[in-house]
């Protein structure tokens, strides 16, 4: 079902509420996220729901960066923003087209 680099492509989605006003220090863990996981080979989005500026969905691909999520910098940036924010919800996609 794909080809190799389709099968390749791997993607991690949280869904997170974030205090309204907490939104700054939520943008600032959420850079640190991301820089972390540039470093790493990954690439790192974060979305907010037009209808709810307190509902972001955070992705991070690492297809590319298969050991990325295991590295220690970025599992401490990611339980930082569990730690900070509460834990969100969690899923690990794989591409298949």
């Amino acid at each position: 079902m794909g080809s190799m680099d389709q099968t390749r492509r791997r993607l991690l989605s949280t869904r997170r509420v974030v205090p309204a006003d907490r939104l700054d220090e939520y943008a600032t863990a959420w850079e640190r996220v991301q820089r972390v996981a540039r470093e790493q080979g990954a690439r790192a989005w974060l979305f907010r729901l037009s209808e709810r500026h307190d509902h972001f969905i955070e992705f991070i691909e690492y297809g590319d960066a298969p050991g990325a999520l295991d590295t220690d910098e970025l599992r401490r940036a990611r339980a930082s923003l569990e730690e900070q924010f509460g834990p969100g919800a969690t899923e690990e996609w794989e591409g298949v087209a």
